[in-house]
């Protein structure tokens, strides 16, 4: 009967620190943590993810685990900035990065290197696989995305950034659409860049998102 009591008595209180926390807030105030920087931009943003990690990981020694996504994160990273690309964040096995040079920017350049990136990326899969073979850890393969869109920036009141937005969720959904190894790219990037002769792309598999219309993507693939 006591313990009832106790356990009663302890969730009115946390339900009253709750509401005295919530009825404190006032978003006139300067007193948010996470706040919106600026007005909504346009960027390219791009995911690489591992396949099937989840199986791969439980059958290693947890010694070896940290390793195995060191190894992946850190070629993949390198990979990346070296084509101007930021690293935004790590989302359980994949990498999460935007193209600064895409916002509000209609240099053809900028949007050649996002798809270059891309082929960047897929050309390490040899070297990395050969760099785990040496630690004795098992083979990855991946998938990568990209699309063009709305974003906004959003800081922390200690500082860190980060992007949301439709266009992170779509670069997510289309990544699971990708070929194993391969790029795809979400169809508002496909009208940046449709005209460019370097590349030959294929129409892909389209998804709901509660528009109208589905939601296009394509593979990208070089003429020459």
């Amino acid at each position: 009967m006591n313990q009832e009591i106790i356990k009663k008595t302890n969730h009115t209180t946390e339900n009253n620190i709750f509401k005295n926390n919530w009825n404190s807030f006032d978003i006139e105030k300067n007193d948010k943590i996470i706040t919106a920087v600026g007005k909504q931009s346009y960027f390219c943003v791009g995911l690489v993810d591992i396949v099937n990690s989840t199986k791969t990981v439980a059958r290693l020694q947890q010694n070896k685990v940290a390793q195995y996504y060191e190894i992946f994160l850190n070629t993949m990273a390198k990979t990346i900035n070296s084509c101007q690309g930021k690293i935004l964040k790590i989302m359980g096995d994949s990498l999460l990065f935007y193209f600064s040079d895409t916002c509000h920017n209609e240099n053809k350049a900028n949007f050649l290197n996002v798809i270059e990136c891309g082929f960047s990326i897929m050309n390490m899969h040899e070297k990395l696989n050969y760099i785990l073979k040496k630690y004795a850890l098992p083979r990855i393969d991946f998938r990568i995305s990209f699309d063009y869109g709305k974003v906004t920036i959003m800081r922390t009141e200690k500082g860190l950034m980060d992007l949301v937005g439709p266009t992170i969720n779509t670069c997510a959904k289309i990544n699971e659409l990708a070929i194993t190894n391969s790029m795809i790219i979400g169809g508002d990037l496909f009208e940046k860049i449709k005209n460019f002769n370097e590349y030959k792309f294929k129409n892909s598999k389209s998804f709901s998102m509660g528009l109208r219309q589905p939601y296009p993507s394509f593979t990208v693939c070089k003429k020459y």
